[in-house]
C-alpha cells in the first residue's frame, strides 16, 4: 500500500527522506496530488510499507509536520488511522 506524508516544504521533505533512507526506509520525496495541498505545501514522502516505524522516527526527530494519507485501490487517497500504524 502506497503513503504519503504531507510536509511544510520541500526542504522538510528532503531531511525527512534522508533520515529515513539513512535508517533502511524506501521513502522518496514526491509532488502531492492537487486535492491533498492544504497549505499551499505541494510536496509529500512516499514510501510502501512501515509506516509505524517512519511515523515514529519522524516524530523523535521533529520532522513529522503534516497529515499521512493511505492511497485506496481505485487511485483516491484517505487520512491514514491507527491501523496503519501498527
Amino acid at each position: 500500500m502506497k503513503y504519503l506524508i504531507m510536509c511544510k516544504s520541500l526542504t522538510n521533505a528532503e531531511r525527512a527522506a534522508l533520515l529515513l533512507e539513512r535508517r533502511g526506509f524506501s521513502a522518496s520525496v514526491v509532488k502531492a496530488p492537487q486535492s491533498l495541498r492544504e497549505n499551499g505545501c505541494g510536496y509529500a514522502l512516499s514510501l510502501y510499507r512501515r509506516l509505524g516505524e517512519a511515523v515514529r522516527l519522524l516524530q523523535n526527530n521533529r520532522l513529522l509536520t503534516g497529515k499521512i494519507y493511505r492511497r485506496g485501490e481505485d487511485g483516491s487517497y484517505e487520512e491514514a488511522d491507527a491501523r496503519d500504524l501498527s
